[in-house]
């Protein structure tokens, strides 16, 4: 049996991005494919981390992740809000025990 793949990324927008669209963006577009369960957007409220925004995405097996990787809708967003618009980022995935 597959272990349920839990996938979070903290990241900085560029100065000139608009955090508006890009929060819009992400959740129409990444929302919607299939594979992710208990997607969040988050807003950092710890003045001790460097990162001001956070996604998290529940998967049921690391095939699941994998799918939802390859999407083309995620696919998408990666290359023209992603890069285009995230100054810096951390991903982080556990695995549940």
């Amino acid at each position: 049996m597959d272990a349920k793949v839990r996938h979070m990324v903290v990241f900085n927008l560029k100065p000139d991005a608009d955090a508006k669209v890009f929060l819009e963006t992400a959740r129409a577009k990444l929302g919607p494919i299939p594979y992710a369960t208990n997607i969040l957007q988050c807003y950092q409220t710890n003045a001790m981390c460097p990162f001001k925004y956070g996604f998290s995405f529940d998967f049921a097996s690391q095939e699941d992740y994998e799918r939802y990787n390859s999407n083309p809708d995620h696919v998408w967003f990666v290359t023209n809000f992603w890069k285009t618009q995230v100054a810096d980022f951390m991903e982080v995935d556990f695995e549940e025990l």
